[in-house]
């Protein structure tokens, strides 16, 4: 809360000054009518500076005061903050880096039907991608890349958490337990159920910035000691683990970055106890796409392209896969299809006019919004040039995640628990 600490203090400065210049000005003059036009110009504009820095204070006050009991959980005015601050150290934070540059190297990747382009380049693919997304994915999603349903009376976030907890309850083993998170992103999963079931956890990600910025939140919860992150691409042997070495793994709507399951799926065995889980959730086709169909089609090319996705496979094809590289399935559902859900899981990607919710910016006039406001941040050299093109893409591909939850010809939730067999 460093820098909404400082902004406060800087925004009590500013009310105090105008304030004092407002009454020494206007000393016959009500407070009410400071702002009327009949004023002189300066005296309008010191009225309209202490009113709106009283706003904020009042506003960030307010804030702090319900959320200072969870720090997992970041207020709108503090995570905004700490949004426009990553996006301004984006390019020094990474030598080379040109977020125009990358934006389109990304978009390039996806112009072709044919994914073979995506598979020989799915590392640079799946880094560039993070490396743009992940201070946006923060600020409006928080920690834990993923999507929940929510039952009737849950919050966002308890959603989130629970869908964690019920993905690492499938795994059975006791506290101190060491385990995997396979693709952990910033590691919001990985801190929440270490911190829940009370496991030794290794995340690992492609991603350089999201193995620091996973590392820097541990160590503002406290979490230290339980969790740690290291840089690593699950396509290629994780040679840093020998055979047998995890109790289980978790995996998080990460795997679908893959160009072939397999490989990954057959390093994952072999660095598992005998006997222990993989539980995951996957990003899948169901038996409803229609490859005939051109609205389905063209809904999982821009799935595929605003996700940084190789290509979908189906949820059969996922079974086939853990089947063929040695697997013992436990259990395997779409829990798109679970009852009870008060709120579809694509809920937060459709449009909302409540301009307090994040969902405003799927309406066209917050998409308007959005997009020009990071123009103009862009050349006040506030944000890297290029990003209002990262806002736009990212906008896309929610409009078409709704279109495959809509459809239910595509989910992000299909789970399965898998054994490794024990030995003979």
């Amino acid at each position: 809360m460093s820098d909404l600490a400082s902004l406060i203090r800087l925004n009590v400065g500013v009310a105090s000054v105008s304030l004092g210049y407002c009454f020494y000005e206007a000393k016959n003059i009500k407070i009410v009518d400071l702002l009327g036009p009949s004023n002189p110009i300066n005296l309008r504009v010191a009225a309209a500076a202490a009113a709106a820095s009283s706003a904020f204070v009042g506003l960030s006050v307010l804030e702090r005061t319900i959320f200072r009991e969870d720090s997992t959980v970041k207020g709108p005015i503090a995570a905004s903050l700490e949004f426009m601050r990553t996006l301004f150290g984006q390019e020094p934070r990474r030598k080379g880096m040109k977020v125009d540059a990358w934006i389109d190297g990304y978009n390039n990747l996806q112009s072709p039907q044919d994914a073979t382009g995506r598979n020989q380049k799915y590392d640079m693919m799946v880094d560039y991608f993070y490396e743009l997304v992940t201070p946006f994915y923060e600020w409006g999603w928080g920690s834990s890349f993923h999507f929940a349903y929510r039952l009737r009376g849950e919050t966002f976030a308890e959603s989130m958490r629970r869908h964690e907890y019920y993905l690492s309850s499938w795994l059975g083993i006791p506290p101190g337990s060491k385990v995997l998170d396979l693709g952990c992103g910033i590691g919001g999963p990985t801190r929440n159920v270490a911190r829940f079931q009370g496991w030794k956890m290794v995340g690992i990600t492609l991603n350089e910035y999201q193995v620091g910025r996973g590392t820097e939140l541990s160590r503002q919860q406290n979490l230290s000691h339980l969790v740690e992150f290291r840089q690593a691409d699950f396509m290629k042997p994780l040679s840093m683990f020998e055979d047998n070495s995890f109790d289980g793994v978790i995996s998080v709507e990460a795997t679908c970055h893959s160009p072939d399951r397999r490989i990954v799926f057959k390093e994952i065995l072999r660095i598992m106890k005998p006997g222990a889980v993989f539980a995951n959730y996957e990003w899948c086709l169901t038996d409803k796409f229609d490859l005939n169909n051109k609205e389905h089609c063209s809904i999982k090319k821009k799935i595929e392209e605003g996700n940084s996705l190789p290509v979908l496979v189906s949820t059969k094809e996922i079974d086939k896969i853990l089947i063929e590289c040695g697997f013992e399935i436990v259990h395997a559902r779409d829990m798109v299809n679970d009852q009870n859900q008060e709120y579809p899981w694509y809920l937060p990607l459709t449009p909302s006019w409540n301009p307090f919710l994040q969902r405003f910016q799927f309406n066209w006039l917050g998409m308007l919004v959005t997009k020009y406001a990071l123009k103009v941040l862009s050349a006040l050299c506030l944000v890297p040039v290029g990003t209002s093109k990262v806002q736009s893409m990212l906008q896309e591909a929610s409009i078409a995640c709704v279109a495959g939850g809509e459809t239910g010809t595509f989910t992000p939730m299909y789970i399965f628990a898998a054994r490794k067999p024990l030995k003979k």
